[in-house]
């Protein structure tokens, strides 16, 4: 004969929300050892999270319990205790809709298994009914563009439900409609409690303007500068040389941006190492069970963490880019010798002159050593 074994936890307020993750953590270690039970852990996990939202209501706290329910609700969608615990939180929290849709939920639940309780949800459901504040989206058809896509609060609204009058939660909604081709509308609408009823009419969409075509350059003739040219005959200036130049720069302000990149890395590494080690003092223990606190510390190291992998990626990447860029520059090209005759006339008059002819224009350059 096997015997179940439970976890009872006793939570001290205020600390509600840690001390359900503590029970939920606590409970996995005897449902462990229930073979032969399909979803004994999960019981043991939901009914833990039901009496610590229990104490939660109690002290009024109806926020956080509201919050412990719903993760009891994930665990197991078929609680139906929970969920009427659930209604009921929810029905406190002025948060009518949700509340009245969680007891329907539990009685169709209740009335498919032939329990009793189905009777109690749907009566509760049936209280709530006059309360409930309703929103109605009206779109007219005339207006309605192809492919028209309605949400609200981001939860899509099906068409089939366009124009009747549903339940929501009092409180500010946003309703936004966008189509393909369309601008993107929105609105912000506050319903009130107790019954309201409040009516959403969405515009036609406006077509979205076409995008703009570059301008056409004027016509008109296009000033050409010609090539500066020594009175000795030589070309001034040199591609490639201006080519090596901008390469040379763009590696140097590359290699930079990659120091950049490795001193975030550490800096965000420092931070990781610092945020896993607060985890570990007093917050998490040896087997990783965590409370809030050490749960919030643990996610924030592991984002430093990977925040630290990047920027030490983009910046050995940046780095490498540099190296390729200053190895691939063209070198400056050597100066052209002089000749003898060029010589005995820098010797004798240390003064250079260049021109350059453009449209409608001519300069002259003059210089010297001295």
């Amino acid at each position: 004969m096997r015997r179940r074994a439970r976890t009872r936890v006793r939570c001290s307020l205020p600390r509600g929300i840690a001390c359900a993750l503590a029970a939920l953590s606590l409970s996995v270690a005897p449902a462990s050892g229930a073979a032969g039970e399909p979803g004994a852990g999960h019981k043991e996990q939901v009914l833990a999270l039901y009496q610590v939202a229990t104490q939660l209501l109690d002290a009024g706290r109806t926020a956080e319990a509201c919050a412990v329910l719903e993760q009891g609700r994930t665990l197991d969608p078929t609680a139906i205790n929970l969920l009427l615990r659930l209604g009921e939180c929810l029905a406190r929290a002025d948060r009518t809709a949700s509340a009245w849709n969680v007891f329907s939920e539990a009685a169709a639940i209740a009335k498919s298994a032939g329990d009793p309780r189905a009777a109690r949800a749907a009566a509760l459901a049936g209280e709530l009914e006059p309360r409930l504040s309703r929103m109605e989206i009206a779109v007219p058809a005339a207006g309605a563009a192809p492919g028209l896509e309605i949400r609200r609060d981001g939860v899509l609204v099906l068409p089939a439900q366009w124009g009747q009058a549903l339940p929501v939660d009092p409180g500010t909604h946003t309703i936004e409609a966008r189509a393909p081709g369309r601008r993107r509308w929105s609105l912000a609408r506050a319903v009130p409690p107790g019954g309201a009823r409040v009516v959403v009419d969405v515009p036609a969409l406006e077509p979205e303007p076409p995008a703009r075509a570059l301008a056409a350059a004027p016509p008109g003739p296009r000033k050409q500068a010609l090539p500066v040219v020594s009175i000795a005959g030589q070309r001034g200036g040199d591609s490639g040389d201006g080519v090596g130049r901008a390469q040379r720069v763009l590696a140097l302000t590359t290699g930079g941006a990659g120091l950049v990149g490795l001193g975030l890395g550490a800096v965000f590494g420092a931070q990781a190492i610092a945020r896993r080690d607060a985890s570990n003092n007093g917050h998490c223990d040896a087997r990783n069970r965590c409370d809030a606190a050490g749960v919030a510390l643990r996610a924030d190291a592991q984002e430093a963490g990977t925040a630290s992998t990047i920027a030490f990626s983009a910046g050995a990447a940046a780095l490498l880019a540099a190296g390729v860029l200053l190895w691939t520059a063209p070198s400056r090209p050597a100066p052209a010798p002089a000749t003898a005759p060029a010589r005995r006339s820098a010797a004798a008059a240390p003064t250079t002159a260049a021109a350059s002819v453009g449209p409608g224009a001519f300069s002259l350059v003059v210089g010297g050593r001295y």
